[in-house]
């Protein structure tokens, strides 16, 4: 018997992802096909070349048919946090007598939650932060419990129709049967956080090349979700603004310079590979301050979410922005006086966090 494929689109800041898989053992995958496409990528949740974006999507839409076997009868799309937003609502259900909660009965409470359709948005995922039963016990899974009330604090997402427009347009034209939009950041919080530590408040924020994604998380679902144009593009282009580089050196620089290492020594140099060679603590400095301007939005984004958040709430960071800056989980954790963690997928020779939306969405889709 042939096992299932899934089909996936990961929609980064600067590429996208097009991966066959099918599950392997002990929840690993085995990956089938895989190509990445480089693109300009989104700022402010505005493709920058939409054109461009379409042909791209095309040539990912050709690979999959190609590469995939008739199994494949759908194409996840993962949706990023700039192209979405959380609603969280609360519902209640009551039972006529003490009743025996099925999934139906979660089914119907999700039904109850009143969600103002939109014409700009679409509702593409929703889950449980926590339930309540009528004596007053709060737990992530209700079924086959008794009560005669079912409480529920739902979050409901919601996905830009520019987005789904925009990307359906191009994978339809190509033959691609059926297209499903699922969270990226939902996505990555059931994939890289247990059951455990989501019961608790934590902050996961996704960092990219151009976009950031910041998400409060709880239980099953996304308590509060923000993005902001920010992300480890923005420090290299301060490099290279700063010497006068091409982007490519600049990069190589910030990745080379180690930010807990502190001298006075002039004669401390690194080089990018062009044979010019940079004082290195000019180079600390810049990744420093950029790295500051990336703490005062998420400053900003606690802010705006509404919630008290405690200092010791933990933050834990994936991508690619800057989980390869030597000393950046440092600085952050100094900033914000709490536990900062870079999580990354715990799957052998994929122990990257770059690979965190690729494997999250998999992971989601089986």
């Amino acid at each position: 018997m042939q096992k299932k494929q899934v089909a996936i689109l990961d929609v980064g800041s600067s590429k996208i992802s097009a991966v066959i898989s099918e599950r392997g053992v002990n929840k690993t995958f085995n990956i089938k096909a895989r190509k990445d496409f480089n693109y300009d990528g989104f700022v402010d949740g505005v493709f920058l070349d939409e054109e461009n974006l379409k042909r791209i999507l095309a040539s990912a839409s050709e690979f999959i048919i190609k590469m995939s076997s008739d199994n494949v009868d759908t194409v996840y799309v993962g949706v990023p946090g700039a192209f979405s937003e959380v609603v969280v609502k609360d519902s209640q259900i009551t039972f006529s007598k003490r009743t025996k909660i099925s999934d139906k009965d979660v089914e119907r409470l999700f039904e109850s939650a009143f969600i103002v359709r939109s014409e700009k948005r679409t509702l593409i995922n929703h889950s449980a932060i926590v339930y309540e039963l009528d004596d007053l016990r709060m737990l992530a899974n209700p079924v086959d419990c008794y009560s005669e009330v079912l409480k529920g604090k739902l979050s409901f997402v919601m996905c830009d129709n520019y987005f789904i427009e925009t990307i359906k347009s191009a994978l339809l034209n190509v033959g691609i049967p059926k297209i499903d939009f699922v969270s990226t950041p939902l996505a990555e919080a059931m994939y890289l956080i247990d059951n455990e530590t989501r019961d608790r408040i934590v902050i996961l924020i996704d960092i990219g090349y151009i976009s950031t994604s910041f998400s409060l998380i709880q239980g099953d679902g996304i308590l509060y979700q923000s993005s902001f144009s920010y992300g480890g593009g923005y420090i290299t282009g301060a490099i290279t603004e700063k010497f006068d580089i091409d982007f490519a050196d600049a990069e190589i620089l910030k990745r080379k310079v180690s930010l807990s290492k502190v001298s006075d020594n002039s004669f401390d140099l690194v080089s990018s590979g062009n044979g010019e060679y940079y004082g290195a603590e000019n180079v600390r400095s810049i990744i420093k301050r950029s790295l500051d301007k990336l703490c005062d939005e998420i400053d900003n984004c606690k802010k705006n979410s509404g919630f008290i958040i405690p200092d010791s709430v933990p933050i834990y960071i994936t991508g690619g922005g800057i989980s390869y800056i030597r000393g950046a989980k440092e600085r952050l954790a100094d900033r914000f006086g709490t536990m900062v963690e870079i999580l990354s997928p715990k799957i052998p020779l994929m122990e990257k966090p770059t690979e965190s939306s690729v494997l999250s969405l998999l992971d989601l889709t089986f």
